[in-house]
This record gives structure tokens, sequence and C-alpha cells, in this order.
């Protein structure tokens, strides 16, 4: 398989990283993968869609979803304070490294809810432990607080494997080559990108290109390409006071007014509106 499209930055030791999604209003992940383990668990309210793979799924409070490696999900969402997500990632390379076995002869399972009666103990301390390491982001850093982190971290990782596990091979409902495009798109964005160039690439006529990978993503390639490139740009406004014209450039946008053309489409605002709102949010 192609390089992960996403590369996670986690901490020296602690095997997980939790993003509190703040209330920022719409917020739109394009189809893409990673090797880390990822868990949604829904905070609070219905904030929206989340799909993984072929199958789509809306999401509500008390919800909590796990999406194992290299699966490819996306989220259609709007966050507010009354409609909230956590993500857990959890750190691939410490799970093989700790737990090979598990690694090699299982697969998470758990969709919205439990399977069966005897899964719902362990659930409700789930979702305490996601609670427990949500708060912990709020906590001053100290060494006190570290192991205590690390303590849920590895007590929360015990719970899964021990009770959302399964012996079986992981299927993936979505062609190789398709986790291939999206893993180029990802690494190549901020460049220009020749779509007919990347068919070749494929050995596939553009045409042929185009259908298959609407077919499977529900967009064209185009589409999803700027879809991305929008979606890096809500990022960069959110997360840096970088000018506009900066961010044209650092997205791969051929100029402002396309730029400008797009987010609007997305996200029904401007990207000044899009970014005096998150200064009203991060200012309560």
């Amino acid at each position: 398989m192609a390089t992960p499209m996403e590369l996670l930055e986690f901490d020296y030791i602690n095997p997980i990283k939790c993003i509190y999604h703040r209330p920022i209003g719409k917020k739109f992940i394009v189809p893409h993968w990673h090797e880390a383990i990822e868990i949604c668990y829904v905070a609070k309210g219905n904030p929206g869609t989340m799909f993984i793979e072929d199958q789509e799924y809306q999401l509500k409070a008390g919800d909590v979803y796990i999406i194992n490696s290299r699966l490819i999900h996306s989220f259609n969402t709007f966050i507010t304070d009354d409609q909230r997500i956590v993500t857990l990632l959890i750190n691939y390379d410490w799970l093989k490294h700790c737990l090979p076995q598990t690694v090699k002869q299982k697969s998470f399972d758990l969709i919205k809810l439990p399977n069966n009666g005897n899964q719902i103990p362990a659930f409700n301390e789930l979702i305490n432990l996601i609670n427990n390491t949500k708060d912990f982001q709020t906590e001053e850093p100290s060494e006190d607080n570290h192991l205590n982190q690390l303590s849920t971290s590895i007590e929360l990782i015990s719970v899964l494997v021990k009770n959302f596990t399964l012996d079986k091979e992981l299927k993936h409902d979505i062609p190789e080559v398709i986790s291939q495009i999206i893993a180029e798109f990802h690494e190549q964005y901020q460049n220009e990108i020749q779509l007919s160039d990347m068919a070749k690439k494929y050995n596939y006529s553009y045409a042929y290109f185009s259908k298959m990978f609407k077919k499977y993503l529900g967009l064209s390639p185009k589409k999803y390409l700027t879809h991305l490139r929008v979606q890096k740009a809500s990022e960069l406004i959110e997360n840096t006071d970088n000018r506009f014209t900066e961010i044209v450039t650092e997205t791969g946008f051929p100029d402002e007014k396309s730029f400008y053309a797009a987010f609007k489409d997305r996200y029904h605002q401007t990207p000044l509106e899009y970014r005096r709102q998150l200064r009203l949010v991060s200012k309560r």
C-alpha cells in the first residue's frame, strides 16, 4: 500500500492522542486513511454524518465508532456547543510493539453500540475512560497528570482489546488503487496536479479513472481535490494567522478567485467570515 496519507504525530510515550473538536460550525473531512486506530465518540447531540468505506452512519450522542487501521473514512459534520465529537487516535506503531499478536490476529469491532448485552459494562467503562482522556486536556501539565493520562490510555486500550476485538481478517470494500490515489492527493495537493497524467500513471483513461473514483467516493477526482484543498485551507484559517494570499499558495489553488469560490461553495461563507466566527468561538 502507498505511504499513509496522514502522518500523525504522537506523544513520545503516550499511545493515545485526543482531539475534542471545537464548536466551530461546519467541519468537513474528506475521505482519508491512516495507520492509527481511530475512535469517534459522539459526546453531545447529532453532529452529522460519518462514512467508513462504503457505509454511512448518522452520528448521535453516546455512539462510539472504532475505525480500524487503513480504512477509508470521512466526516460531514456541524460542530456546536450542543453537538460535540471526541476523536481518539491510537498509535499503531505502539500497538505493533506492545501487542504484536493482537495486531496480527484481531481487528477492532465496535460500531455505534455494543453487539450484545455482555459488552454493556465494558462499553460504559470505555465511555468513562474516553471522557477522562478528554478532560485531561484542560489540566495543567505536570508529571502526576502525565502519569494519570498514561495510566488511562493503557486502561482504555486494555478495555478495547479484551472486549471489542474479533478473530478475523479485515476486508476492504474499496479497491487498493483508490487508497493509493487518495494518498497521492494528500501528498501532492499543494502542487499543480494534472489529473490526466495521474490517470495514465495508473494505466487508466481519464474517463475510466474519473468514473471509478466517483463510484467509490461519490465525487469526481477534480471535486475531491478541490474539497481537500478547502479542508486544508480551513485548517490553516483555524490554526494560523496566515494571510489568505499565503493560504492560497499553501493549499495549491491556482488563484485567489478559485479559492474564494470553492471555500464559499463548501462552507456557505467567505474565508474572512469563517475566521471571524472562529475568533468568536475562541473568546468564549
